[in-house]
């Protein structure tokens, strides 16, 4: 028996309002653009879009993070740390963190920061935070949770983000156990700013939002064509990577937990690995793309749905503008 950082339980929230394709069909035919191809591309069909006059990023982590915490019959004060992940914030400061600790009623000695990684944030959080939680011996739990509202600040005249981004947050309690080797295992990073001006948030810079020559669409999403193919297959590379120098194979992985981002990319990475596409759980379909919370979204469906049981492998990715992408082994 060894001292180890598990996954104890994930938690999904997403708002009411249920928007599905066609709406966005039509909205994009009546600037003469047929989506159609592309919405099958990343595998669309609903998505979640909150109420903006009363829901925030931050509103929604704080449902996600009483969610997490019913469901592990814990408490504000039996947490350590608590991180929020977020690259649409509701506040850069004070941290969303500490107001979350406020909505929790956490204990005053407790680790509070926000993380921005963009779209692989949460995994970055996950992997970092795990890897201070065996380093510090005064923790024993953390929250880590990915709220994102990208359909707020997408163009309207722009497909790829307006039609396809979702609202919704996930949120996870990471605990130290003594564990048969079970929990956090490795992780593996890839960096590659070639396309670091391509997508960006918001466009014109937070120092020109203020700007009244600055166009509305301008202090929005800015998402130019970028080679997704890059991107996503560099996670055969991080995978292989981690599996080899930990001695696992691909059929001993019980779930690929990915970025939703497109369907048709983790499609070519299943083909790869030649594995069953029922290892690759795809809610994109249903939640739309959430960004840094979409592969914990993936994760809890499979958690749910009993794809994944205790001592299963779990491998996580993601890729965020930029673009920096992680990798994550875990045996849950």
């Amino acid at each position: 028996m060894s001292t180890n950082v598990i996954l104890k339980e994930v938690s999904v929230y997403h708002p009411k309002k249920v928007m599905n394709n066609d709406y966005y069909v039509t909205h994009f035919q009546r600037q003469g653009n047929d989506i159609g191809r592309l919405l099958d591309a990343l595998g669309r069909e609903n998505r979640y879009v909150a109420d903006y006059k009363t829901e925030t990023t931050l509103t929604m982590a704080i449902a996600a993070s009483k969610q997490v915490l019913e469901e592990s019959s814990l408490s504000g004060k039996d947490l350590d740390m608590i991180v929020f992940v977020s690259g649409t914030p509701e506040y850069f400061w004070p941290p969303n963190a500490v107001a979350i600790h406020q909505a929790l009623q956490g204990k005053e000695e407790v680790i509070v920061y926000d993380m921005n990684v963009a779209c692989v944030g949460m995994v970055v959080a996950v992997e970092q935070v795990s890897r201070n939680m065996l380093a510090n011996p005064n923790i024993q739990r953390a929250l880590i949770v990915g709220s994102e509202q990208m359909h707020r600040y997408a163009n309207e005249e722009d497909a790829v983000t307006y039609a396809s981004f979702g609202d919704g947050a996930a949120a996870v309690i990471l605990e130290k156990n003594q564990t048969d080797n079970s929990g956090f295992i490795d992780s593996a990073y890839k960096v590659n700013t070639e396309s670091i001006d391509k997508i960006t948030f918001p466009a014109c810079g937070v120092s020109n939002m203020f700007n009244a020559n600055i166009a509305d669409r301008d202090k929005k999403i800015k998402w130019e064509n970028v080679n997704n193919d890059n991107a996503f297959m560099s996670t055969v590379e991080l995978i292989e990577k981690l599996l080899k120098r930990n001695h696992v194979s691909t059929n001993e992985v019980q779930a690929f937990c990915f970025s939703q981002l497109s369907r048709k990319n983790i499609y070519k990475v299943k083909e790869t690995f030649n594995e069953d596409i029922k290892k690759f759980p795809i809610v994109g379909t249903d939640y739309g793309y959430t960004g840094s919370a979409s592969p914990f979204m993936a994760f809890e469906r499979a958690v749910r749905t009993g794809q994944v049981k205790k001592g299963d492998y779990v491998i996580f990715w993601s890729v965020g503008a930029g673009t920096a992408a992680c990798a994550m082994l875990y045996k849950y």
